[in-house]
């Protein structure tokens, strides 16, 4: 489980990062006012990755960075002023980043920074560069953003891996390399990887004019000239990865019911239609249908109504977390249990649809019962149109069996 130290002795920037946490961050955050209180903390947490001010008055000169990355905590830094002396000093103690608290931006695009830190957890990337020196460099500074990295000599053996690994997010590869050059990589990479699934970057030491443009123009993200400065290096890696998440955001905000956060129809069919392509594996498909729901919009409102929706829709995310769930109708939502055959899918289904009567929904402050209504058919060797037919047929004769049941619809 991620955590975050941030460590400020200013009462007003504590108070900013406080706010900015809370609206940013979706992990669990500490914070301390001084070195002893960060010790302290340290002591009895384990840490992601810590924000500290570089000046304390228990630490004036930097001790409370020196300590957190002693413990191997990454560490980035806030300062009031910057100079030569002070820049060598933190890239020396291999802080990630520094941020120059100079007006309220300063920490807003400090904690954006460690927001995506912590998506940048366990991220693949791969460098790729014939130089052994800059792959091992490179390295380093990748590690130091959270990144889980692989490195490759050569054009060709990037592009195996590239291949073999589809959760490889980043690339960094160099222009000038043996069997296959950077241009060939990121061309030969983006006929299977598109700039939105894949981060690239691409480098050069050679200083040709024009290799920024073509690098760019072959399918690259960004370019950046050899040799380059820590804050450039950080600072291009994590506006590119940053772009990526965003574009990750949108998609699945395309993709997800606004109300419930489960998947919409739109996503539903998509996915389901994909799935009937595999024919080696049976699959089951389940309609559900909120029990007179319409009862509940009539007597209690559509405020009500919204409130059980997103009840359901929590108990189905949890009771079917390995699955894929979606909101297809009002109140229809539909399950397909992959890898199931039909009896297995009734039983857990079963248990779900035992679970949700029994259980206490809270409409309006006041306790509930909720029943559903549910309709399991074949999902193998059919259409989706067919699939749907059947599933919603057993559905109906779930609702006409007094609800709250399930029924089996067999080909």
């Amino acid at each position: 489980m991620q955590r975050v130290l941030i460590v400020e002795d200013s009462k007003v920037v504590q108070q900013v990062l406080r706010h900015l946490t809370a609206q940013y961050l979706d992990v669990a955050v500490d914070f301390a006012w001084s070195l002893a209180e960060c010790k302290t903390y340290i002591e009895q947490y384990t840490y992601t990755l810590a924000l500290v001010d570089l000046t304390l008055p228990d630490a004036p000169s930097g001790e409370v960075a020196k300590y957190t990355l002693s413990k191997k905590i990454p560490t980035v830094v806030l300062t009031s002023k910057i100079d030569e002396y002070k820049r060598q000093q933190m890239l020396e103690l291999g802080v990630i980043d520094y941020v120059i608290k100079d007006n309220r931006d300063s920490y807003h695009y400090a904690i954006k920074l460690v927001a995506q830190l912590l998506r940048n957890e366990g991220c693949k990337a791969l460098v790729a560069d014939d130089s052994v020196l800059s792959r091992s460099i490179m390295k380093q500074m990748l590690e130091k953003q959270l990144f889980k990295v692989s490195a490759a000599s050569d054009g060709l053996h990037a592009l195996e891996i590239i291949k073999n690994d589809p959760e490889i997010k980043l690339l960094l590869t160099d222009y000038a390399m043996p069997s296959m050059d950077g241009f060939e990589l990121v061309k030969a990479v983006r006929n299977f990887r598109g700039r939105d699934d894949l981060a690239i970057i691409g480098l050069s030491g050679a200083g040709k004019s024009g290799l920024s443009v073509r690098f760019i123009k072959y399918g690259a993200n960004d370019f950046l000239n050899k040799p380059f400065m820590n804050e450039e290096f950080h600072c291009r890696i994590l506006q590119t990865m940053e772009q990526l998440a965003l574009i990750t955001d949108i998609k699945e905000s395309a993709a997800k019911d606004h109300l419930t956060g489960l998947y919409n129809r739109r996503y539903f069919y998509q996915f389901a239609e994909r799935l009937l392509n595999d024919k080696t594996k049976q699959n089951s498909l389940a309609l559900l249908d909120i029990d007179f729901f319409k009862k509940i919009n009539d007597t209690f409102g559509h405020e009500a109504g919204d409130q059980a929706l997103k009840q359901v829709a929590n108990l189905l995310k949890n009771s079917f977390s390995p699955y894929t769930v979606a909101r297809v109708g009002g109140e229809e939502f539909a399950i397909i249990l992959t890898e199931l055959d039909i009896n297995q899918a009734y039983e857990l289904l079963d248990a779900f649809r035992s679970r949700l009567a029994n259980y206490d929904f809270v409409i309006n402050n006041q306790a509930h019962k909720i029943t559903v209504s549910i309709g399991v058919a074949h999902f193998f060797d059919v259409t989706l149109t067919e699939a749907m037919r059947l599933a919603d047929e057993a559905l109906y004769q779930a609702k006409n069996n007094n609800r709250d049941c399930i029924v089996l619809q067999k080909k």
